[in-house]
């Protein structure tokens, strides 16, 4: 039976659809790219690529990994092919000939046939390789960039800013949600912490971009350029260990992993972000009925942007001095949680060469090999806040605040990978020094917050937002660069 035929097309569809499709084509692939809408992440060189696979850590994860690798192999042109289940990759070998999109193809058809489209892609941490964290960060630059440019045809035009269309409520309001820790926690729970990252990055630059002036568009600036050198550092470094790695490194079992008992410690950063963010939104909502305009500058003085963004800096200066050193790092998180470490495990091995380097951060716990991930744990349930070095103990490094990996066959658990004592000990001097590095964002963040509130309160209403947001930028600004020259020089050099 002939099928009828389909309806033609309303005029709507006619007149938009090529306009639609043209978007689509040029906005999909850039929306993938930054993280906020779902594509299968892939990375690679000449030889080797790497590509996303779900499902391969799940109850049924080592048949698939099997079939996996068998189906690849049986494609002309690749040479080897082995799954990482704890990144969630599979990593192949093959001639100039094989295109990705056939590997690709094979990864569909295996999770099509196990059921694994639907499960949920791999969550232990950016891949070293993907260009995710570095392209937003340049696009958001460029926003930044564009917008001073901005600025300056207005000057020179004499033309009305941008800044008097957009309400300081609309700033405050984002910026709050960016830099308290609560709600940024809870937005990143709630959406994925790429899309949040994506979201607020973009946000925040568009924003500086029309209408904060130049002084908030440098100082975005300045983050922005910090957080993409750190992106840039960590696939350097991957890179180069990549490239002098042998396929059979990149295989890995599933390592289970434990919850951890109960919340790591709250640091200087999220103490002052959350009273904070609580200030303002208390002052905000006591003057919202009597002077709105008040109330909208209030709000930008109590926004904490200097705690938050000067424990980024001095992580992403710190990632960068140990990327420069070979260190890998496959969870970027790792050291912003740094700044509430007071313990450091280590097992007996490791005992002699790292115990001074393991003494400056805080406590150190020596045990006895194999039972050091029931040390993290026991040590979390005491409310500390632990770093492990180890060299074998996967579930242990899966477990701690921060794990270190050391040797030649590290667990992929770990979120630093050092191929010897000498990068363990750089990594554990950038986990010394982010208490430090804390203290001082916080602390500038209140000086901001205090030069801004009484300029808030008293001063006359025309260009108020201006007035009271600067002091609590250059803060930030302040935060950004004395701790982004912490994290470059906290490693030792011989």
């Amino acid at each position: 039976m002939t099928p009828p035929p389909a309806p033609a097309p309303s005029w709507w569809t006619r007149l938009t659809g090529p306009t639609t499709g043209l978007v689509g084509d040029l906005v999909g692939p850039a929306v993938r790219a930054l993280g906020i809408a779902p594509g299968r992440r892939s990375s690679g060189r000449a030889g080797r690529t790497h590509v996303e696979v779900r499902g391969v850590d799940g109850p049924d994860g080592a048949a698939a990994r099997k079939e996996l690798v068998e189906e690849l192999l049986a494609l002309p042109g690749v040479d080897g092919a082995v799954v990482n289940a704890v990144l969630g990759r599979v990593v192949v070998d093959h001639t100039a000939e094989v295109e990705l999109a056939r590997i690709v193809a094979v990864i569909e058809e295996v999770e099509r046939r196990r059921g694994l489209e639907r499960a949920a892609p791999d969550t232990h941490g950016s891949h070293p390789a993907d260009v995710t964290p570095w392209s937003r960060q340049v696009l958001a630059l460029g926003v930044d960039l564009a917008g001073l440019g901005l600025a300056g045809v207005e000057r020179v035009l004499g033309l009305v800013p941008l800044t008097r269309a957009i309400p300081p409520l609309l700033t405050g309001t984002l910026s709050l949600l960016d830099a308290v820790p609560s709600t940024r926690g809870a937005a990143e729970q709630t959406a994925g912490g790429a899309a949040t990252e994506s979201w607020f990055s973009l946000g925040s630059s568009t924003l500086q971009a029309l209408g904060r002036g130049p002084v908030g568009l440098v100082t975005d600036a300045c983050y922005r350029a910090a957080r993409a050198d750190e992106a840039a550092a960590r696939t350097s470094a991957w890179t180069a260990w990549d490239t002098g790695s042998p396929l059979a490194a990149h295989a890995a079992e599933p390592v289970g992993t434990r919850d951890r008992p109960g919340t790591l410690p709250r640091g200087p950063v999220d103490h002052v972000g959350d009273l904070s963010g609580a200030a303002a939104v208390t002052a905000f909502g006591a003057a919202a009925s009597l002077v709105p305009e008040r109330a909208a500058a209030a709000l930008l003085a109590g926004v904490p942007k200097a705690a938050r963004w000067g424990r980024e800096a001095y992580a992403a200066a710190a990632h960068r001095a140990v990327a420069d050193l070979g260190v890998v790092s496959i969870d970027p998180s790792a050291l912003r949680r740094a700044d509430r470490v007071d313990v450091v495990v280590l097992g007996e091995e490791l005992a002699g060469p790292l115990e001074d380097a393991a003494g400056a951060v805080g406590r150190v716990v020596v045990v006895e090999d194999g039972a050091t991930a029931d040390a993290v744990t026991r040590l979390q349930a005491d409310g500390h806040g632990v770093a492990l070095v180890s060299a074998d103990d996967a579930e242990g490094l899966a477990a701690a605040d921060v794990g270190i990996g050391i040797g030649s066959a590290v667990p992929w658990s770990a979120a630093l990978r050092c191929a010897d004592p000498d990068q363990a000990r750089a990594v554990l001097a950038a986990v010394a020094g982010a208490r430090a590095a804390a203290w001082r964002a916080a602390a500038l963040a209140l000086a901001g917050s205090a030069v801004g509130a009484p300029i808030a309160l008293t001063t006359a209403l025309a260009g108020l937002a201006g007035r009271t947001n600067t002091p609590v930028t250059l803060a930030a600004l302040a935060a950004i660069g004395v701790n982004t020259w912490a994290g470059r020089t906290c490693v030792p050099r011989s």
